[in-house]
């Protein structure tokens, strides 16, 4: 590979990667403060999406911004990789125009990053 190929590959995936994190532009919630969503979901069974790993227990209210409601794991959610598993923080996104609308979340250095679709998981909202 030339030099100067090799300096656009570069460039390219360095655009690339660092732009696959969105900015967080979440605000924290006081669960009992508010009724518009139950304050913990509970995940029956671990679940996936990807190669992002979201194990069972009780997910906490934490935060929202105008689309929907996060809430965090009861611990890391770890990412399959090659090295092995990478702890990583994240949770679950609720939709707020639908609350049976549920994707995972990570957040990375990038930011704030969404990933698959949960809404078929084994879960239920907890009071």
């Amino acid at each position: 590979m030339k030099r100067a190929d090799l300096a656009v590959f570069i460039l390219t995936a360095a655009l690339f990667l660092g732009g696959c994190g969105g900015t967080d532009r979440r605000r924290a919630v006081n669960p009992a403060g508010t009724a518009a969503t139950p304050p913990f979901l509970e995940l029956h069974s671990d679940t996936a999406a990807g190669t992002i790993h979201f194990p069972r227990g009780l997910y906490s209210l934490e935060s929202e911004d105008h689309h929907g409601y996060y809430y965090r794991a009861p611990g890391k959610v770890y990412q399959r990789s090659f090295s092995g598993r990478l702890p990583c923080d994240g949770g679950i996104f609720v939709s707020k125009h639908n609350q049976r609308k549920l994707r995972g979340y990570v957040v990375m250095p990038g930011g704030l990053t969404h990933v698959g679709n949960l809404s078929g998981a084994d879960y239920r909202f907890r009071h």
